[in-house]
């Protein structure tokens, strides 16, 4: 049976996969003239992409969550550094960016005991 704790982890995963295929087909659908922002964005939903599938096959593998938060951080600040003007391009990483983030630093901090299930502290 699965745990409660698993049912989250396989959601926030499952959201950041939608989120990761988003972030590669985005700049051929709005059709970017950045090439910055149409490479960063590719490049970046391949791997929001990535570590969310091998977050949903991994469990109890934390770490991989708190990457995909990491890469989160970049796409949040990229449209800066990258000099982006405030376009299509720039406000779709920058919002994805912070959904990424918040679920994958969510994800991180979601833990399975050994036996994968949730431990539950009450009254017999």
């Amino acid at each position: 049976m699965k745990s409660e704790n698993e049912g989250i982890i396989q959601s926030l995963g499952g959201i950041n996969v939608i989120l990761g295929i988003w972030l590669i087909v985005t700049p051929y659908i709005f059709g970017y003239t950045s090439s910055a922002a149409k490479w960063n964005q590719t490049i970046f939903g391949v791997v929001v992409l990535i570590l969310a599938a091998i977050r949903l096959s991994a469990l109890r593998q934390q770490w991989i969550s708190f990457l995909n938060g990491l890469a989160a951080i970049w796409l949040i600040i990229a449209p800066f550094i990258l000099s982006y003007n405030r376009s299509v391009a720039y406000w779709n990483e920058v919002v994805v960016g912070v959904i990424v983030g918040v679920l994958a630093f969510w994800n991180s901090g979601i833990s399975l005991n050994p036996t994968g299930r949730t431990h539950h502290h009450g009254t017999a």
